[in-house]
């Protein structure tokens, strides 16, 4: 293949993979260190985009190989599928970038405690969402159910079962966001309440075990 058309397939798939995760110029530009006009001009074809560390960063920044943006394979060899899979791993790495804190012992204690406080209450927030969604999202099949439960309609039926779900995702939200406020005035008070919430999904985690 010619340089000139290697350009173009490169700079081709590049923008393809860029649209479909709904990503701009800027974004690739920021993640390469380069601007958003060199990042057209790279999915343009009209400057040299064959070069390794041009393919690799632009491997990066997208999530394919640099076999699949040279054409050699039509297999992106990916494990992210969208944007918002993108920005989750963005922000995550992020507040990583920001350890270790510039508080005492103690603040540094209490924010590390409620930031695993949040995940472990996100991966309880899943099991609960995604069984939630399967059984009682749209779900018509419990007519039956419901009338023998006393509610008026399945949808009724659903809504309840829905929400009953995810109440602990709720109420933990609740109590998180009562932490954070009794920090200001009762340090001590709040670090043992989270301590405490903390210690109870860890304990959770070891009986699934």
């Amino acid at each position: 293949m010619k340089d000139k058309e290697l350009r173009k397939l490169i700079g081709s798939r590049a923008k393809q993979r860029r649209t479909e995760l709904n990503l701009t110029q800027p974004y690739i530009a920021e993640k390469m260190g380069v601007t958003a006009s060199t990042i057209q001009r790279y999915e343009a074809g009209t400057i040299d985009n064959t070069k390794k560390m041009v393919l690799e960063g632009l491997s990066e920044a997208l999530h394919v190989s640099v076999e699949w943006l040279r054409g050699e394979t039509d297999e992106y060899e990916t494990d992210i599928t969208d944007k918002r899979e993108l920005q989750i791993r963005d922000a995550m790495t992020d507040i990583l970038k920001q350890l270790p804190l510039n508080l005492t012992k103690t603040e540094d204690a209490f924010s590390k405690d409620l930031l695993l406080l949040m995940l472990k209450q996100y991966e309880l927030f899943l099991d609960s969402f995604q069984y939630a969604c399967k059984n009682y999202k749209g779900n018509t099949k419990e007519a039956d159910i419901a009338k023998v439960m006393g509610f008026e309609s399945s949808d009724e039926y659903n809504e309840i079962m829905f929400l009953r779900e995810i109440t602990h995702t709720v109420n933990a939200l609740n109590d998180m966001a009562d932490i954070v406020r009794l920090y200001s005035k009762k340090p001590e008070t709040a670090e043992q309440r989270l301590a405490n919430l903390l210690s109870e999904v860890m304990y959770e985690d070891s009986e699934t075990v």
